[in-house]
């Protein structure tokens, strides 16, 4: 598989570079900052923004995407359940549910903290906003104090593509009334190819 990763660092591109590398892919990265324009990243995302992929000459985006579609390429690396299965429909709840019900919610009080100028920034929600991805984490919680891993009991990309969104919440200090998430998030902080930020 022939892979170019678009986006560095402990930015949601972490997700991708460590499915590539417990999936044991050599890949090219090149950092969004090396590139001439915003127009030249918009031949691989068309809202030029990070992370996206280009797989065997075809570009893909969104990280959750990058990340099954690795997985689902490398069935030896065991990193996602089989299609079809319902360990597979696991995989797909957690992530739609990741994404939707709680990293949702942080990235709308990033957007206003530091993405959007300044005059355009709507900082009543912050609250809200902290308190809905609470209600979300809560799920997750309840799951994983039964549970190491999301899916079938072990490590797979669900735990990548989660954890990510949860370490966020962690360094932000949503996690302090969640203790079944924070030793989730230390034992993926543990792994050896983990690419998750520590600080």
């Amino acid at each position: 598989m022939e892979v170019t990763l678009f986006g560095t660092g402990t930015n949601r591109s972490a997700r991708c570079q460590w499915t590539l590398q417990e999936a044991g892919i050599e890949y090219a990265a090149i950092d969004r900052r090396d590139m001439t324009s915003l127009e030249e990243m918009r031949r691989y995302h068309p809202l030029a923004k990070i992370p996206a992929a280009v797989i065997d000459g075809r570009p893909l985006l969104e990280s959750a995407a990058i990340c099954t579609y690795i997985a689902d390429r490398v069935p030896d690396a065991k990193l996602i359940a089989a299609s079809g299965t319902f360990a597979r429909a696991e995989h797909d709840q957690w992530v739609a549910f990741c994404l939707a019900e709680m990293e949702a919610w942080l990235w709308n009080n990033a957007v206003n903290q530091y993405v959007l100028p300044e005059e355009r920034r709507i900082t009543a929600t912050f609250e809200q906003n902290v308190h809905m991805f609470k209600r979300s984490a809560a799920v997750a919680e309840a799951h994983l104090a039964q549970h190491d891993y999301l899916v079938e009991d072990r490590f797979t990309v669900t735990d990548i593509v989660v954890g990510w969104c949860l370490n966020w919440a962690r360094r932000l200090g949503h996690l302090e009334e969640f203790p079944a998430l924070g030793r989730y998030v230390q034992r993926l902080l543990a792994r050896p190819l983990c690419a998750l930020a520590r600080d």
